[in-house]
């Protein structure tokens, strides 16, 4: 029965140093251990800044809607002007504020004659 039982022994000795796995393999778990997580963490870094990045772009989005908005607004409201400033000078109008300023046509005009010439300092 000894005999068995030393058997057995060397048997389990055996089999629990091939289990025992060398040291380069935990290095090499570790390894890969520390590179999922990296990994994972890159995923994580670059996923946040891709979406600060849509959200800038959207931003930027709005404000450029908004900008062009008020470029066709004051669009709209130069062309009004210049609808006004059109009316004010045409004829029409300018021989309507003559006689409301109750103006009179000049039917001979005076003009100063000098003497020589006339320089100033």
């Amino acid at each position: 029965m000894s005999k068995f039982l030393a058997l057995i022994q060397n048997k389990n000795k055996k089999e629990r140093a091939d289990d025992v796995r060398p040291r380069s393999w935990y290095r090499f778990f570790i390894n890969v251990k520390t590179f999922n997580i990296l990994i994972l963490a890159s995923i994580c870094f670059f996923g946040a800044l891709y979406l600060a990045q849509i959200n800038s772009m959207a931003i930027k989005g709005f404000e450029i809607k908004d900008l062009e908005d008020k470029q066709s607004a004051l669009k709209e409201n130069i062309r009004k002007v210049e609808f006004q400033v059109a009316e004010m000078q045409s004829t029409a109008k300018i021989q309507e504020r003559i006689n409301s300023l109750s103006m009179v046509s000049v039917a001979k005009v005076d003009y100063a004659k000098t003497s020589g010439t006339v320089a100033v300092k």
